[in-house]
């Protein structure tokens, strides 16, 4: 009985990492869901790197990423930095269940881990539990509303410890303005080889 299990969930791996299907997965969340997802691609590895460059190779403590999607730059995170613990977030069911598929096929389940819920409850859940150094963000913040967006922003500047970093992209400079309401220490960077073009903030607690 338990082999039989154990095919079953074999076979289930490899439907769900086929990349192909993986992708229309993404595609049709980003439809269906547009306002929770807010693209209907994963994040290309340009923009990735732009997301990641800040936090040094080296790095030993947690980082947690809001929006994790289908875990593109999860992964990419999770090899630059192999020291570094990850908590990924994401709301979305189908694309939390490809997350997992890619984490258990790269082998990093152990030091990476998903949260799939919203960001909000899990950046609740954090209180004042510890302090951190880097958030990431790939959550739409124009999607969500000026109340929302600014609630998501004062819940992400309490888990940061002074001099922390909270890493966002986006697809216009919308939202720069709310950004800068709660993180005056603000930089912009084009990502235009991303597809569609993004931009990224670098906030600074």
């Amino acid at each position: 009985m338990r082999n039989e299990a154990t095919k079953d969930s074999a076979k289930e791996l490899i439907a769900l990492s086929n990349p192909v299907a993986t992708y229309l997965r993404f595609f049709w969340a980003g439809l269906v869901k547009h306002g929770q997802t807010g693209g209907i691609v994963p994040s290309q590895r340009f923009l990735i790197a732009k997301m990641i460059a800040p936090i040094p190779e080296t790095y030993r403590g947690q980082v947690v990423e809001l929006g994790a999607g289908n875990g593109a730059l999860t992964l990419r995170l999770a090899a630059r930095c192999p020291e570094a613990r990850i908590l990924a977030c994401e709301i979305n069911p189908t694309l939390a269940r490809d997350h997992r598929c890619n984490l258990a096929r790269a082998g990093f389940n152990g030091r990476v881990e998903l949260f799939a819920g919203s960001a909000a409850d899990l950046l609740s859940e954090m209180g004042q539990k510890q302090k951190l150094d880097f958030v990431i963000s790939g959550i739409p913040l124009a999607n969500l509303g000026r109340e929302k967006a600014l609630a998501l922003l004062d819940a992400i500047r309490r888990v940061l410890g002074a001099g922390g970093m909270y890493i966002q992209f986006q697809h216009s400079l919308l939202d720069r303005r709310k950004i800068r309401t709660r993180f005056p220490d603000l930089r912009t960077v084009p990502a235009f080889l991303n597809f569609p073009p993004a931009v990224v903030y670098y906030a600074q607690r």
